[in-house]
């Protein structure tokens, strides 16, 4: 596919995280740098299984992180357009008290946040 530049989709009808979010601001940050408007055709959710359904059923685009994105298109939910967009998400860690010690419920979830981090991310403990 010949690589698509941000005006030919700009028209398009586009799934887009709820106005506010970080990830919309960066994605609406990447229309204005290349000194166009943001989509305004859009449909506002951050809930995954509505964007799977709307895509499934739809021509719209939508924003998703890029290991969604690819996970969909091994499994034919989607195709990832050959699109450039510098959107990307700043890092983010666990902030816990150090002055009281941490419930099992606590200490089980950061593990498990941990654990998930190192498989999808391929972060370090």
């Amino acid at each position: 596919h010949a690589p698509l530049a941000l005006a030919d989709v700009q028209r398009a009808a586009w799934v887009v995280p709820p106005a506010g979010s970080v990830l919309r601001h960066r994605f609406e940050l990447v229309f204005q740098r290349a000194s166009l408007a943001p989509p305004a055709n859009v449909v506002e959710t951050a809930a995954l299984l509505f964007i799977t359904q709307v895509l499934e059923q739809s021509d719209m685009i939508a924003v998703l992180a890029e290991d969604v994105a690819l996970y969909y298109a091994r499994h034919g939910i989607v195709t990832v357009l050959p699109l450039e967009m510098d959107c990307r998400m700043d890092d983010f860690g666990i902030i816990t008290r150090t002055d009281r010690l941490h419930s099992p419920a606590v200490t089980v979830m950061a593990d498990a946040i941990r654990a998930s981090a190192r498989e999808v991310y391929d972060a370090a403990p």
